[in-house]
């Protein structure tokens, strides 16, 4: 009796499962719609107008791309930023790999101020990185006096393409650190003790075994690295002149000067296709790589036995400390320049005064843009948190075969270089009457973020225990009580670090506020970048160091808080 009674059992269980199978799915594309429909109008479609334009404008056909083939001007400036992308990736591969590699051999306590000199310029303001680069690279400025005692005193630095090379090796290189030091903290360093035992030479076992295993962090960072470069505008347009203009900046001359979109699309399209050839070629790469590393192992600590701090050889030693000068002083340049009692740039300073500290929270234009940041900042962060977290929990109800391409279209707007997304939204809000307030930049910032918070929300959710909430719901809980009570507690920490994410995001985001600004609508940024270029201002020295400190100092207790406890336990 109990055989047929199971057997009869078993199709009604299945016809059961099925709605429920439904429903998740249902509700998963419902949770993915809002963010779905954002990117559509924020992002997707504005970038199929200026496809459309670079093949409609002035006349229909292919005109504005064999001009790019044509003309040589644009092929020059392709090739130059070619060339700048890939320099500062290889100058930056030589600077990042020896520091990552420290990384993994000192105690607690030094990792903790190597991090920490990492992301201090990693969160810092771009224009303050680039202002302070522009302050040492100035005729009669620190390193042109450095230099003069070698006969190479007259070398002018600002305005040429050396500058804009050194300046974006210094900006990009925690890009590169952070990616290896990930992939070089899972090595197990006991496979080169084991090659050295079986007769292996230092060199020769360091360049079989590990340089190999590091490989997916070097692939990653330098591809992300010169994908970045590639869109630069910032950094060409302080520190560079028109004589060696790169693409992003004769973008901008052809959109926002001569209203000349279809050249514009025409070159956004261009450098698109170069972005999405290099990532296709390098995430070919990193999974050939990746698949040598074998699979299950479970790695030692990288800093060796017993969690003591591995061997640093003195030339190790002096080149990290090196390293470490280069990534944190030129971002320290400033705070002394907040104190400078001179109108002009001049460094160090020849008296000292707070009037710039008291301009910053006294002056018109620039209390109105720091009001501005902040409101777009926060704006931004509760809109791109909102469509983020539920585009992350739609994404895993889905079928896997669903996933990739809909988180692909969830991550495009990072995928794309910043001119073009620049370009896309300027083009568009053009169109909807956006341009020039503070409403479009918020909508433009939000696209921006929006991947930022399906990156963090999607890797909380990855280490979340998916049965909990159905355990809760088989305890009588409700859905909606089980995702209050069990999954939201556990996705907070992702959210929140999502929402920061999106409000540093907006708060540093200067190119896309540069297109859409307005008298009553300038960002902090933006006043920044004008102050320089604009007019002579050095209140941006303030507003530089103060931003320094500010990012500085939680960073710096952070890290010395979480070094602690690592020690301790």
């Amino acid at each position: 009796m109990a055989a047929p009674t199971a057997t009869a059992e078993a199709p009604t269980a299945g016809r059961l499962a099925r709605p429920r199978f439904d429903r998740t799915r249902a509700s998963g594309w419902l949770l993915l719609l809002p963010a779905l429909a954002a990117l559509a109008v924020l992002f997707v479609l504005p970038l199929s107008n200026v496809f459309v334009d670079s093949v409609t404008e002035p006349e229909a056909g292919l005109g504005n791309y064999a001009s790019l083939f044509t003309d040589g001007y644009t092929l020059r400036v392709l090739g130059r930023t070619l060339l700048v992308a890939f320099v500062v990736s290889a100058a930056g591969l030589l600077l990042a790999y020896p520091y990552a590699y420290a990384m993994t051999l000192v105690g607690p306590m030094m990792r903790a101020v190597l991090v920490t000199i990492v992301l201090i310029p990693f969160w810092t303001s771009m224009m303050a990185r680039n202002f302070a680069w522009m302050v040492l690279m100035q005729d009669e400025g620190l390193i042109q006096r450095m230099i003069s005692p070698f006969g190479l005193g007259d070398v002018t630095l600002l305005g040429t393409t050396l500058a804009v090379g050194i300046s974006m090796t210094q900006v990009l290189l925690p890009f590169l650190v952070l990616p290896m030091y990930s992939a070089m903290d899972q090595i197990d360093r006991r496979l080169l003790s084991a090659a050295q035992s079986l007769g292996a030479p230092r060199g020769r076992a360091f360049r079989r075994i590990y340089l190999p295993l590091s490989m997916p962090g070097i692939v990653a960072g330098v591809s992300l690295v010169f994908v970045l470069a590639l869109g630069f505008y910032v950094t060409p347009a302080l520190l560079g002149s028109t004589r060696n203009a790169m693409i992003a900046q004769v973008i901008n001359v052809r959109t926002k000067e001569l209203l000349d979109f279809g050249g514009a699309g025409a070159m956004g399209v261009l450098l698109l296709v170069v972005t999405l050839l290099v990532l296709g070629v390098s995430r070919r790469l990193a999974g050939q790589r990746a698949s040598a590393v074998a699979p299950g192992y479970q790695p030692a600590r990288s800093s060796g036995k017993g969690g003591q701090p591995g061997e640093l050889r003195p030339w190790l030693k002096g080149y990290t400390a090196l390293v470490a000068i280069l990534l944190a002083a030129p971002t320290l340049v400033v705070i002394p320049m907040s104190f400078s009692s001179g109108t002009t740039f001049k460094f160090p300073p020849d008296g000292w005064s707070l009037r710039w500290y008291e301009r910053l929270f006294t002056s018109p234009e620039w209390t109105a843009a720091i009001f501005n940041s902040i409101q777009a900042g926060l704006f931004t962060a509760l809109l791109a948190t909102l469509l983020g977290t539920t585009a992350a929990l739609g994404l895993m109800r889905l079928a896997p075969r669903w996933r990739g391409a809909l988180n692909g279209l969830l991550l495009s707007p990072l995928i794309v270089p910043h001119i073009l997304v620049a370009l896309v939204v300027f083009a568009a809000f053009l169109q909807w009457g956006l341009n020039g307030t503070l409403f479009g930049i918020i909508l433009a910032h939000t696209a921006m973020a929006i991947p930022f918070v399906v990156i963090a929300v999607t890797a909380r959710l990855q280490g979340m225990d998916s049965r909990l909430p159905g355990v809760a719901a088989s305890l009588g809980a409700s859905p909606f009580s089980a995702f209050r009570r069990v999954t939201f507690p556990l996705l907070l920490p992702g959210i929140l670090s999502g929402a920061v994410l999106a409000f540093v995001t907006s708060l540093d985001e200067v190119v896309i506020a540069l297109f859409l600004q307005a008298p009553g609508a300038i960002t902090l940024p933006v006043q920044m970048f004008n102050s320089v270029t604009v007019q002579i201002d050095p209140t941006i020295s303030a507003a530089s160091s103060l931003i320094v400190v500010l990012v500085s100092v939680p960073i710096l207790l952070a890290q010395v808080i979480g070094a602690r406890r690592g020690k301790g336990r």
